[in-house]
């Protein structure tokens, strides 16, 4: 017989390229050439701008229709979109209509709270549902240090905490630690700065 031959797995972790067209559940990017189409969380297409560059993180899912990719504006969306995977009931496309329909903060506090309320104006998001997301989620998102974060950062703290997160995952830090130590810090004072706020993660990270 001859060789076996194994299919590659294809992995896409972001595009960055030309945004050709906007429609209300996602963008067209032009990268290199290829055009992609893809499912997007509210936050990428409240950024998008026809014509403008922009980069996304993207999640690549495969099913009997074929494939999709799905873009998030950070790494904490993406998170939050495989969470939401592994809840019974929640596909790639509902889990990112959640992604869509509310901001990333009220996703999260909805589910450690138990506000089963605000899930159910998610289009296609019922009473089960939402009921199933909170209980099946709820102990993932306090261990994952997603509640302790979201409910200590201000809008106005959202860049520079996003600049810290950048800074420590070139150091090699991963999300998952630095989550708690940002948590930590901001939940005493607010960042004086990007630079300090950095420092003062880098004292917990640390610590720990």
């Amino acid at each position: 017989p001859g060789p076996i031959r194994c299919q590659p797995r294809i992995t896409l972790h972001s595009l960055e390229g030309v945004i050709s067209g906007i429609s209300p559940d996602g963008i067209d990017l032009e990268v290199g050439g290829l055009g992609f189409f893809l499912l997007c969380s509210k936050s990428v297409l409240r950024d998008a701008v026809s014509g403008q560059r922009m980069k996304v993180l993207t999640s690549l899912q495969v099913s009997e229709s074929g494939p999709l990719l799905f873009g998030f504006s950070d790494e904490e969306e993406r998170v939050l979109f495989q969470l939401l995977l592994k809840v019974r009931g929640i596909g790639p496309r509902l889990a990112t209509t959640i992604l869509r329909t509310l901001d990333l903060s009220d996703i999260i506090n909805a589910i450690a709270t138990g506000n089963s309320h605000l899930l159910c104006q998610v289009p296609g998001v019922g009473k089960k549902t939402s009921e199933r997301l909170c209980f099946e989620l709820r102990q993932q998102i306090e261990h994952s240090g997603f509640k302790s974060l979201v409910s200590t950062v201000s809008p106005e703290s959202a860049d520079t905490v996003q600049f810290v997160y950048e800074a420590l995952d070139s150091l090699g830090f991963t999300r998952s630690e630095v989550r708690p130590a940002l948590a930590k810090v901001l939940a005493h004072k607010d960042p004086e700065s990007p630079e300090q706020l950095l420092r003062d993660a880098l004292g917990e990270l640390r610590k720990s």
